[in-house]
């Protein structure tokens, strides 16, 4: 744990120095957990892949992790999305992703309630949660929300690099329950 919040620290610093110059159109700065697997020295010591979304125009794997090096351990889970127009790698560390399988659930919720009360002659519209909004600069983790459109509706994914990944006919419920079965398998581990 400690090794974490050390962790946790260099980066918050590092994020500082580079407040200065990120811009809105910069790239976002990665995640704890993106940095710390990233460095030669850490290995991958155990990983599982949860569950995987699939659809006609986009797939998300979910993989729980444990990465360690000889400094220390960081559990977490890293989610592959794809489509025919883009890939991403978004890493979430184990404690965050309460705090997602949360914002998810409450899209869930108040989803149809919004579809309903929404008068907006907009193609697209898009219903998500504040949990998810970042001030400048960014952060290259998960973004979620549901979209309508006249040609399908259903979950949105994105990581802040101006890529959508989108899922017709998923809805944010079926993320929840692979990030909460991703969690309960780092607790095991």
């Amino acid at each position: 744990m400690r090794f974490l919040l050390k962790l946790l620290v260099a980066v918050f610093g590092i994020n500082a120095g580079l407040a200065q110059t990120n811009t809105s159109s910069s790239a976002p700065n990665p995640t704890a957990l993106e940095i710390f697997v990233q460095q030669p020295s850490v290995q991958i010591v155990w990983s599982t892949e949860v569950s995987q979304m699939k659809t006609t125009d986009a797939r998300v794997g979910i993989t729980a992790l444990v990465a360690q090096s000889s400094t220390g351990k960081v559990r977490g889970i890293r989610l592959d999305l794809t489509s025919s127009e883009a890939t991403d790698q978004v890493y979430l560390e184990e404690d965050r992703i309460p705090a997602v399988v949360k914002a998810l659930e409450g899209i869930s919720r108040n989803m149809e309630r919004f579809r309903k009360q929404d008068t907006s002659s907009a193609p697209y519209r898009y219903f998500g949660s504040d949990a998810f909004r970042q001030p400048l600069p960014t952060v290259h983790t998960l973004s979620a929300s549901y979209y309508w459109g006249p040609d399908s509706s259903g979950l949105s994914l994105s990581a802040f690099k101006g890529k959508e990944f989108k899922l017709p006919n998923e809805v944010p419920g079926t993320l929840s329950a692979a990030l909460s079965k991703a969690l309960q398998e780092l607790q095991s581990h």
